[in-house]
């Protein structure tokens, strides 16, 4: 949010040079056609379908279609009927099998899904998930001797695998692989039995933007069609598969809204033990939503992978009752609070050194011996909310240097680190996020990469964050149903974004903080319909700005709660300006 004052100081004349921070693009809405057929609703949300190119009432269905009986059939993954075929043989033979997960969310979540459905077939099922810190991302040889050892014959792999062709050709003799996964697919195929990625060019599923566990989900539902009929419910871990969705920032468009839909439901009605232990440390009451997923229990998930051993996630959501899951609920409450410590630590020693940056500087590269691995991606992402340019954060102890990256808007971070491949030990990732490792000798080298690639891709114009605004709104439009018809396109996330309206020549009547140390900021407003307020986290110290009769145009997105009975709207403040700013432009200019 922007500092409502226009005039600059004295040093923040001088210092107009240096990197400053992100500046945003308001972009508003074509003007609204009279079109039949959506009458139905409010003037408000007929703004915001033809925003998103709904005209007409054929249009809405795809929006409003998310059951997942109406999914695609799973066997139109390439090699998922010789998957089902390898685990069914495995299991009517009694062999072990391992499922191989990944420290993330997505990860922890696929391993989870395919392990309890695997065990209600009555398979021998092991898990493992490689340790962050001592093993790093990826199929890891030594971990499948290790398994075999414990007897797995059959190994499946999540959220990992399809660029492991090495240690897939390495793996012990006898040891059967299947790779359930959705990175990015190299130019060489992986040795293994069975590849189940949608992102394979000669996949014939019609959708490739599934997670990692949404492609375990799939696995299930052919099993159970196929092969255990009757014997697995894939469903029962759909609390999990929509968590673990959310949390890796995949479109939430076409099948990922069904899976997350169904998701929310069992989180609001019957979640599992581990899910609903999560819930009660975050202090979260139903009705749970995406944004609950993304922000609170995605990162608790996150943050044992991140702080010691994603392991201990794993165990929260494999428990089988509330007395088990609850005190591991407990710790993982405990680690997340360290991450966020860590992570502000390195964000306030980074914004040091990025800020004494040029402004013409297209991309972040900085590092530190003592930034802890865990939370390098997190704090690039904090950089990033901040400055608007691609980051790269490293953690620069011993000879290897390993960093996360995090991405702004049309910029793709591997096709960056491939044009930087041959300087590097390894990377991957996706567009907005990817990891990688390079020499410390090789690091300056790296960085002038970076650097030289971003700038030839970027420019300046590049570094003002869009706002795309959906709709405009007086107060007196912003009711409880509005809120619901909005709901009829949730849930929303990347690919699917909350809708954004917009009111102009707005009056504060008070301004006031709230919260530990004052951190959040609470606006009372009015119009020429009605009153308003809103509220914008981490935004405390904008309160001295809006003095009782300022004017300000405002973007917002709506929100809607319960209170002694009553449902009553809140706007949850995204940008402000001074009334009838300048800056205000048409989509598409």
């Amino acid at each position: 949010m922007e500092n409502v004052d226009t005039q600059l100081s004295p040093r923040a004349a001088i210092m107009r040079a240096v990197l400053k921070k992100e500046r945003r693009n308001w972009i508003l809405p074509e003007p609204l056609r009279a079109l039949p057929g959506l009458e139905a609703f409010s003037p408000v949300f007929r703004q915001v379908l033809h925003a998103r190119g709904v005209t007409r009432q054929a249009q809405l269905a795809p929006w409003l279609e998310t059951d997942l009986q109406r999914a695609p059939d799973p066997f139109l993954l390439k090699d998922m009927a010789v998957a089902c075929d390898l685990i069914a043989e495995a299991i009517h033979g009694g062999q072990r099998i391992a499922v191989y997960g990944d420290y993330d969310a997505d990860g922890v979540t696929a391993c989870v899904t395919l392990a309890r459905g695997l065990r209600a077939a009555g398979a021998d099922v092991i898990t493992y998930i490689p340790n962050r810190f001592t093993e790093g991302y990826g199929l890891n040889l030594e971990a499948l001797k290790d398994l075999y050892a414990r007897g797995a014959r059959l190994v499946i792999t999540c959220d990992c695998g399809t660029n492991s062709v090495d240690v897939a050709r390495d793996r012990p003799a006898g040891m059967r692989l299947i790779v359930t996964d959705h990175h990015e697919v190299g130019a060489d195929r992986p040795p293994v039995d069975a590849l189940i990625n949608p992102k394979q060019p000669d996949c014939a599923y019609p959708f490739d933007g599934l997670a990692a566990c949404g492609v375990a989900y799939k696995l299930l539902v052919a099993l159970e069609r196929s092969a255990f009929p009757g014997k697995l419910d894939p469903a029962a871990s759909l609390d999990a598969v929509a968590l673990g969705t959310v949390a890796d920032v995949v479109p939430l468009h076409a099948e990922n809204r069904a899976i997350v839909r169904a998701g929310l439901h069992r989180l609001n009605q019957t979640p599992g033990p581990g899910c609903a232990a999560l819930l009660a440390v975050a202090g979260i009451r139903p009705p749970v939503t995406a944004e609950h997923l993304a922000f609170q229990l995605g990162p608790r998930i996150n943050a044992a992978g991140r702080m010691e051993d994603a392991m201990l996630a794993l165990d929260l959501l494999m428990a089988d009752t509330r007395e088990s899951a609850d005190p591991i609920a407990q710790r993982l409450q405990e680690q997340n609070a360290q991450r966020q410590q860590l992570t502000a630590e390195i964000v306030s020693e980074a914004r040091v050194e990025v800020a004494a940056l040029d402004n013409a500087t297209a991309v972040i590269v900085m590092g530190a011996n003592h930034w802890p691995l865990g939370v390098l991606g997190l704090a690039a992402s904090k950089l990033v909310e901040e400055f608007y340019r691609p980051t790269f954060v490293f953690n620069t102890e011993g000879d290897e240097w390993r960093g996360s990256a995090r991405s702004i808007e049309g910029f793709h971070l591997v096709d960056c680190l491939r044009h930087c491949a041959p300087l590097l030990r390894r990377f991957g990732g996706h567009a907005m996020a990817a990891g990688l490792t390079v020499l410390a000798d090789h690091f300056g080298e790296v960085k002038a990469g970076l650097e030289e690639y971003t700038a030839a891709r970027l420019n300046g114009a590049a570094f003002s964050r869009p706002i795309r605004i959906e709709a405009s709104a007086a107060f007196a439009d912003l009711k409880p149903s509005l809120h619901h018809e909005i709901q009829l396109l949730a849930p929303f996330g990347v690919g699917n974004r909350e809708p954004l309206l917009l009111s102009r020549d707005v009056e504060v009547t008070r301004a006031e903080t709230f919260g530990v140390d004052a951190r959040h900021l609470r606006i009372h407003l009015r119009d020429r319909t009605a009153t308003a307020e809103a509220i914008a986290f981490d935004k405390g110290a904008s309160a001295p700005h809006l003095a009782a009769g300022r004017r300000i145009d405002m973007v917002y997105a709506l929100q809607c709660e319960r209170w002694d009975g009553l449902d009553r709207v809140r706007l949850h403040l995204r940008d402000l300006r001074p009334a009838f700013h300048p800056a205000l432009v048409l989509a598409g200019v």
